[in-house]
């Protein structure tokens, strides 16, 4: 399977030590990269993250790719297939607030070697990691959100999944499909919708999108699917 085109930003780091594995964080959103390599940073001696890759497979090798869900309908499950698939992959690691029924297996399947849930600590992250990259699979048996990492969106107080429904809604899902993304009701999609509305200080869905997609953390790569 082909790699998807979009943006891969190497890091300048120093050659990992033989104790340390490299990482590569992929997502189509460059703001929740950033804050997730912030978060690894202080662990760099363990977990060296190498490649910040927005809609794109890793450009090198590294020993694990952590995907961060967050803008994926369904729980990404095609892009856990496609880095599994990678031959510069060494394990895919889903990192994810929330999975809904069914999905668990649907992305352990599609080749995850683990599923992290964003209510971990930094530390445990790290440490879920090397067990990872050590053979074992990994999977949280809760999907939570930490409060201090931010999402798109955030700066107008939106919560996560109001995000994720904006961020559906720049895409230019309807209702009905954001609801099947998300796996929530129309009812609920309508609720977040204007609420969305309601902070970003408009009145359409148009003029919505447009307030949407000129905030910065809403920006994907050019190529970004």
């Amino acid at each position: 399977m082909n790699a998807p085109a979009g943006e891969v930003r190497s890091l300048s780091r120093p050659a990992p030590s033989d104790a340390a594995i490299r990482v590569a964080l992929v997502n189509d959103y460059e703001l929740v990269l950033h804050g997730l390599e912030g978060m690894l940073r202080p662990y760099a001696e363990r977990v060296l993250v190498t490649e910040l890759d927005t809609a794109a497979n890793p450009e090198h090798a590294v020993e694990i790719a952590l995907f961060d869900t967050y803008g994926h309908a369904w729980g990404g499950v095609d892009r856990v297939h496609s880095l599994a698939l990678d031959p510069r992959v060494g394990s895919v690691v889903v990192y994810t607030w929330q999975l809904p029924p069914g999905q668990l297996e649907a992305v352990l399947s599609a080749g995850a070697r683990g599923v992290l849930a964003k209510s971990m600590t930094a530390d445990a992250l790290a440490d879920a990691l090397v067990a990872i990259n050590r053979g074992e699979t990994i999977v949280s048996p809760a999907f939570d959100r930490p409060h201090d990492h931010a999402w798109p969106g955030h700066d107008f107080g939106l919560t996560l999944r109001e995000s994720e429904v904006a961020a559906l809604l720049a895409r230019g899902l309807s209702n009905r499909e954001i609801a099947a993304a998300l796996f929530i009701s129309e009812h609920t999609v309508k609720s977040h919708l204007k609420s969305v509305f309601r902070k970003t200080g408009v009145g359409t869905r148009a003029r919505a999108v447009a307030r949407i997609k000129e905030d910065t953390g809403f920006r994907q790569s050019r190529h970004a699917r």
